[in-house]
């Protein structure tokens, strides 16, 4: 019973262990991220089900750009959405792919985290800056370049000797953005709402006024971008409107202007079907980015491991498993040896065994001559001389055959070695009988 219980706890700690290994690893802490199936503040799943609600045609994408042009959309058209800096990488070959297909006809609606610093983004400050201005850089081919005052960050942005109003400073805040010109996005629309991160680029100067740092967009061709919003300051431009190709590109320097938790604002919602109206064409789509946050259809590890297949077949596999081990463990049961029982072949080898080097091998060639003589008369009803004149006309069989035959069964004198004389026995034989 002893052995028993330790093979079955040690199955079931080796189920336990693989379980482990094979199941998903889940976020401890649940980010909202910008997509359609996220219900947070983040997400976009009310746009999503907004447009659905409002028979307006969309696509979730869950492949890399470069396979944009796979999908059953319209060839220009369409808008979509993208939200930066991306969870997953963005390959060169996709950008290239990208801003092909903005050139086409179509539209890209940029959400980029360059005053926010959203759950979702996990990166330290630098490296969130540089990848935000390479995507824009590579998003409309080198044409327009992010720029903004580089400061010491690290020493000092928002100093303060309240260890409160620094953490304060870092605490996402509502942000109101205005409309700078006249178009007709704003068209019944007085401001926006979204989400700011103060202490992501306000600091303290020499004289202890707080001052900001802002992002200019600089061009080396001859199209300018046209500035559409700003915040509390008008030198925060908060979305720009760039000319790609025979596309266009709303960039904004916000990334909550259609999630969850802003898109029940009026004037947001308003802007949304503005936008829609503006960039849509006839039977074109609103397309969301999901592939860079973590839904594709490439695979899906949330929808490999929900299906019940898979757990049938581990239940299968484990149950089968432990039976086994309680069932064959040697711990369990004494080891049986196996019984071997005596065949032909082990009776030839006996005899075999006893009659080497205990009977001469020329009374064994004579026997087995005689044997093979005897098989051949009663097949032919011939003996003696008539018998050896049969086996001379032969055509198959040969006349060294013969001569060794005619030797170990003393018709003739001399000796024959068996080996040889078995290889002729068997030849004859086979022709013969």
């Amino acid at each position: 019973m002893r052995d028993a219980l330790i093979t079955l706890a040690g199955a079931l700690l080796s189920l336990i262990v693989l379980v482990s290994l094979m199941s998903p690893a889940q976020d401890r802490l649940l980010l909202s991220r910008p997509t359609t199936e996220d219900r947070g503040n983040h997400g976009l799943a009310a746009a999503y089900r907004w447009l659905a609600g409002n028979n307006i045609s969309t696509h979730s994408l869950r492949r890399p750009f470069s396979r944009i042009e796979q999908a059953a959309l319209p060839g220009s058209g369409n808008l979509l959405i993208v939200s930066l800096p991306a969870l997953r990488q963005v390959l060169e070959s996709e950008w290239v792919a990208l801003n092909s297909w903005i050139g086409s006809g179509n539209s890209v609606l940029v959400l980029s985290a360059m005053y926010h610093l959203p759950q979702w983004n996990h990166s330290v400050e630098l490296t969130r800056r540089q990848a935000i201005m390479d995507s824009i850089a590579k998003l409309t081919a080198d044409e327009f370049s992010l720029q903004n005052d580089d400061i010491d960050l690290p020493e000092t942005i928002f100093v303060l000797s309240d260890l409160r109003d620094s953490v304060r400073a870092f605490k996402p805040a509502p942000y109101t953005l205005y409309p700078t010109t006249r178009h007709p996005l704003f068209e019944g629309v007085g401001e926006l709402q979204s989400w700011h991160t103060p202490g992501l680029y306000r600091y303290h100067g020499q004289s202890a006024e707080t001052k900001s740092v802002y992002w200019t967009l600089d061009s080396d061709s001859s199209r300018l971008s046209l500035t559409l919003m700003h915040g509390e300051s008008p030198q925060q431009t908060g979305m720009w409107l760039l000319p790609v190709g025979e596309g266009w590109i709303y960039f904004s320097a916000f990334s909550d202007l259609l999630s969850n938790s802003v898109l029940k604002q009026h004037d947001n919602a308003r802007w949304f079907s503005n936008l829609l109206a503006h960039a849509l064409a006839e039977g074109g789509y609103v397309i969301f980015d999901d592939y860079h946050f973590g839904l594709s259809d490439l695979y899906d590890p949330k929808a490999f491991f929900a299906d019940q297949r898979l757990h049938n077949s581990l239940v299968f596999v484990g149950v089968f498993w432990l039976i086994y081990a309680l069932g064959r463990s040697p711990r369990l049961a004494p080891v049986r040896r196996p019984v071997s029982e005596p065949a032909s072949i082990d009776f030839v080898d006996a005899m075999a065994g006893f009659f080497a080097r205990r009977i001469q091998s020329q009374t064994i060639a004579k026997y087995l001559a005689e044997r093979l003589l005897e098989r051949i008369s009663e097949h032919t009803r011939l003996e003696g001389d008539s018998l050896w004149r049969w086996l001379d006309d032969h055509p198959y069989v040969a006349e060294q055959d013969i001569k060794r035959l005619q030797r170990a069964s003393g018709y003739l004198p001399g000796r024959t070695k068996l080996i040889q004389l078995t290889r002729s026995i068997d030849r004859i034989h086979k022709v013969v009988t």
